[in-house]
């Protein structure tokens, strides 16, 4: 890696001045963490002609280099500010401006200055940022960072270094802020925000309930599901529904969604006799959701690995990229499944499910006082993980309990959960 400057830069100027004010939330940058590998694009969707996408508030065109693999240059041609993305690929490995001809291969390398001819003194004297990229299963990974480029498998599954199975790949905007779509699972909200969604009526669920599992961080880079921890007890599972005195009424106010537990039931037991799909430690997810850094959520429901990347484009919109990975081993099994990806799994997953989700999320405000639950418990450690992105001021990661974590820390230990804690000190007993 390469090494810092010893000076904070601006960005880890502004994070200290955040965590001065005790907000969390504010310490992950509005526009993404850069130093991580994203998912960009299919391979199979650059072609002849160059391809613009916004990340992390960076502008970057894709093409087709010499060696057929797809690279990434900054889209902002470094002559006057031209759009890469709305030139040509006149010359095999090459993308030309449309302004002024300025042509650069992949390593951002001037080849040539097309109105200026042979004669061009440009060439050799200005380079144009690029980005490393790597293709894996037909999917393009751009490392967004100024240091080196970490190893891939640390920001990357392990899906993507096999070629068992079968990987399948859908995409969609949501016009909110990435921290906000990446905290959208993991808390209490989907027995109630997707009480209807076709996949909740297939599969009726109880209440959360006031308490959860302890999340286990690990490597610094996922927060998972963790065994209960000794004395604490079993959690035990809510009913499906519970009479509020306060409310002179029941929650949910009726019981019809049951009845669609016939149907569904022999799908339920037949998936999770399945194993799970990862097992491993920092990628599989036990029980419940995971995420993992960057800005990644994933669910095993043994069938298929669901994964979720809420990519930054700039800090009000986000680029969500979700592949379905299934260990299908033969040809009819994978017919079967992408069968089952464009006519069910899509729709029921991704459009139904997601816009319930962005329904709920889309108004919501993030710079207004919170006042966590018990049920946040996940949710105070993924931001806490955070706080430990690579590129991060390192001082921020020893910012005091907030106030809206100490209130959910407090209601844990009021429903008798042993809260959990992300260093040793954190927490003042």
């Amino acid at each position: 890696m390469a090494t810092r400057t010893q000076e904070p830069s601006t960005v880890q100027t502004v994070q200290r001045e955040r965590a001065a004010h005790m907000d969390v939330r504010q310490l992950a940058p509005a526009t993404g963490l850069l130093e991580y590998w994203y998912p960009a694009i299919e391979d199979r969707k650059v072609n002849g002609k160059p391809v613009g996408l916004k990340i992390c508030d960076q502008q970057v065109v894709l093409f087709r280099g010499k060696d057929k693999q797809v690279k990434a240059l900054s889209n902002v041609c470094p002559h006057r500010g031209g759009s890469l993305m709305h030139g040509d690929c006149h010359f095999e490995g090459t993308i030309s401006c449309p302004y002024h001809g300025w042509t650069f291969d992949g390593d951002g390398n001037v080849l040539a200055v097309l109105p200026e001819g042979p004669d061009s003194q440009v060439p050799g004297k200005v380079m144009q940022r690029s980005y490393p990229t790597r293709t894996l299963r037909g999917m393009v990974f751009v490392w967004m960072g100024e240091d080196e480029p970490a190893p891939i498998e640390e920001d990357v599954p392990p899906e993507f270094f096999t070629d068992e199975g079968q990987m399948l790949y859908a995409w969609e905007v949501w016009p909110v802020n990435w921290r906000v779509a990446v905290e959208n699972a993991g808390d209490a909200h989907v027995p109630y925000v997707h009480r209807d969604s076709a996949l909740v009526l297939l599969n009726p669920m109880a209440q959360t309930g006031p308490r959860r599992g302890r999340t286990l961080l690990i490597n610094d880079r996922s927060a998972k599901n963790a065994p209960p921890a000794p004395g604490a007890g079993r959690m035990g599972r809510a009913p499906y529904q519970w009479h509020f005195e306060e409310l002179g009424w029941k929650w949910p106010l009726h019981t019809w969604r049951r009845t669609w537990t016939w149907a569904s039931r022999w799908a339920g037991q037949r998936r999770y006799a399945s194993p799970p799909i990862d097992t491993t430690e920092e990628w599989g997810t036990g029980t419940g959701a995971m995420h993992h850094l960057p800005a990644m959520v994933r669910l095993d429901y043994h069938t298929h690995m669901y994964t979720r990347v809420n990519i930054p484009i700039d800090a009000d919109n986000t680029r969500q990229i979700y592949w379905h990975f299934t260990k299908a081993s033969n040809w009819f099994a994978r017919i079967r499944e992408k069968l089952l990806f464009h006519t069910w799994h899509r729709w029921a997953m991704y459009t139904d499910f997601s816009v319930q989700d962005f329904n709920a999320a889309g108004p919501q405000r993030y710079d207004t006082p919170e006042y966590l639950s018990s049920t946040d418990a996940r949710l105070v450690m993924w931001r806490r993980l955070l706080t430990r992105a690579r590129g991060l001021d390192s001082e921020i990661r020893d910012v005091g309990v907030t106030p809206a974590e100490r209130a959910s820390l407090d209601l844990q230990a009021d429903v008798g959960m042993v809260p959990d804690v992300w260093t040793d000190d954190a927490v003042d007993r």
